[in-house]
């Protein structure tokens, strides 16, 4: 494919390296980090894992109405995925479904709308089966419970798109233009700080270089599209930085859009067994085996405007300004990433019923163990006029160029292997005879204590790594939950809950400005929720939840560069700040036997 782009006419009439490039301040030695929203999508970061170990707060409507404050309360499906202790709790047998319509929404401050920020998806939440195995009105033992069930704890499907421009800025101190960010500029400085030399060949009497991507390691593949889809260009006469922005122009306005895509889900299956000792001692344990699948579509685009000169694009060179032969309209880097993977861990926990009415809970989750596989693909879409017809004929459609990328995959003997955070829950809970109930959690989950257990072979880091990155800029998370059942009538049960998690992060600032870790986490969840019980016979009840939930991302930046030595970023977008809302509605048809 790229040959046939490098023998389209338009392009072959002039060497590469005949063009007026874009002006940069170029440092002779350059050693740069790389990071950002939009960059290092080849391989998965300690910001992947510790989303990934997000635990969301769904299940029956019961629990989601009561603010999932279930780590005390039981005779409920969720109870497998919270606190097994709370299967000891049934005296019968019991199914329940539970489907579970979600609508996520987005919002990025100080941008426009470009795509889309919502996104729907239908889905169970949980499906389950209770039986009683044995009952005791005489031993010590009073029942043993056995659980089966499917439990959705963590839900990926959001989309977040915003546009915002970069407007030139004619001139600094000194004179000289203020070059507006792009990822070109991200491009060359990649490929410079790789030393990365293309192969050089003769065509029709010229020398053209080609770089074949095949041949690239995957984390400069978007550089190598950018050279494909003619960004930037090769100067054999550049010394140690041979890469420069090409037909972008010094004047250049930028408008930079953002489209982020993603969908997937964890499902939990789960085999628990409760028990009762003489109702006042609940106990029980789970295996939970899980389901991981997530997929990010993430599309950045960049349009560039010259409206100090009629759309015309030129190049600064020592106080002089000149005219492009050929100029970018725009560009289109598409990465797509999926995480296709299962895991396991175990659950242990008690109530203890001390009084009447008064119910205390711990459950303790073990790290789950994961193993997973990783692809990444990318491609890039440019737009390219000759600027001679915009000054002639006024603007055309430019002539498309780009290239796609090969698929890296990680996985069998390369997959990523690491172990989520351990979890520990206490719980409180009153009941007040049959008219109402208050339960009060709190959950520590420990993020520092992430692991990486095998790394694929070609990876750039090792765990130790890892290790340090999660013991350095992650912390333990701590969350309160909150839940509330009154039924002023026999039949009838009015829920209502609410909930806070604290920030994973340390510093949010090390997740905005650092190498290789630039990348959006959520650093604070909160949530309501309300619910409704309606007994429809006796054996048979049905529940109606809605929750709603409030995620705020860190700042991060689309892309960036850093100098190792100094520290000073070179490159820059710029900071954003994204939160997501959540709407889910669930209901749960419960039938009891």
């Amino acid at each position: 494919m790229k040959g046939m782009i490098r023998k389209i006419g338009m392009l072959c009439a002039l060497a590469v390296v005949a063009l007026p490039l874009r002006a940069q301040n170029v440092d002779p030695q350059i050693n740069y980090g790389f990071g950002g929203s939009v960059l290092n999508r080849d391989m998965l970061w300690a910001s992947d894992f510790a989303e990934l170990s997000r635990t969301h707060l769904l299940g029956t409507a019961r629990a989601m109405g009561m603010g999932g404050a279930f780590t005390s309360l039981g005779a409920d499906l969720t109870s497998m995925a919270l606190n097994p202790a709370g299967l000891g709790m049934y005296r019968s047998n019991e199914f329940s479904i539970t489907p579970l319509v979600s609508v996520s929404h987005a919002s990025t401050e100080g941008t426009a709308t470009w795509q889309n920020n919502n996104k729907t998806r239908f889905a169970v939440g949980n499906i389950g089966v209770a039986l009683n195995l044995y009952e005791s009105g005489s031993r010590a033992l009073t029942s043993l419970t056995f659980g089966l069930g499917l439990n959705r704890v963590a839900d990926f499907n959001t989309r977040y798109s915003f546009s915002s421009e970069s407007l030139f800025n004619p001139q600094a101190g000194d004179g000289s233009p203020v070059l507006m960010p792009t990822i070109a500029d991200i491009f060359a400085q990649q490929l410079n700080s790789w030393g990365t030399r293309p192969v050089s060949y003769e065509e029709g009497g010229e020398i053209n270089y080609s770089l074949p991507i095949g041949d690239m390691h995957p984390s400069v593949w978007p550089a190598t599209l950018g050279y494909d889809g003619y960004m930037i260009d090769y100067n054999p006469n550049g010394g140690n930085n041979p890469w420069q922005v090409g037909r972008i122009g010094g004047n250049a306005s930028i408008l930079h859009s953002m489209d982020v895509v993603n969908s997937g889900s964890i499902n939990e299956f789960d085999i628990s067994l409760g028990g009762n000792i003489k109702n006042i001692v609940y106990f029980g344990a789970t295996i939970g085996i899980q389901s991981v699948y997530k997929r990010t579509a993430m599309t950045y685009q960049e349009e560039y405007g010259y409206f100090n000169t009629d759309g015309v694009a030129q190049s600064y060179n020592q106080g002089v300004w000149s005219d492009l032969t050929e100029q970018l309209e725009m560009m289109n880097l598409y990465q797509r990433m999926t995480i296709d993977g299962s895991g396991v861990n175990f659950k242990l926990g008690v109530v203890v019923r001390p009084v009447g009415g008064l119910r205390v809970g711990m459950a303790f989750h073990t790290p789950t163990y994961y193993s997973l596989d990783y692809t990444y693909r990318a491609g890039i879409t440019t737009s390219i006029v000759q600027t001679e017809d915009i000054i002639n004929n006024g603007s055309i459609r430019g002539v498309e160029a780009g290239n796609d990328s090969p698929t890296a995959s990680n996985d069998g003997p390369d997959s990523w292997n690491f172990t989520s955070p351990a979890r520990l829950m206490f719980g409180a809970s009153y009941t007040f005879g049959n008219f109402a109930i208050l339960s009060v959690d709190y959950e520590r989950d420990w993020y520092n204590g992430i692991r990486m257990k095998h790394l694929p072979r070609y990876n750039e880091l090792s765990t130790e790594d890892y290790k340090a990155e999660f013991k350095h800029n992650f912390q333990a998370t701590n969350a309160i939950r909150v839940g509330a059942e009154i039924r002023p009538l026999p039949i009838l049960a009015v829920r209502l809950g609410g909930g806070y998690t604290d920030s994973m992060l340390k510093d949010r600032d090390a997740y905005t400005y650092g190498v290789n870790s630039g990348m959006a986490v959520t650093y604070q969840s909160y949530y309501v929720s309300a619910g409704l019980g309606v007994s429809l016979s006796r054996n048979v009840t049905l529940d109606v939840a809605y929750q709603n939930v409030s995620d705020k991302l860190n700042s991060y930046q689309l892309f960036f560069s850093q100098d190792y030595e100094s520290g000073n970023l070179m490159t820059w977008s710029g900071n954003y700040d994204t939160s997501l809302t959540r709407h889910y509605i669930a209901m749960t048809l419960n039938f009891r036997f």
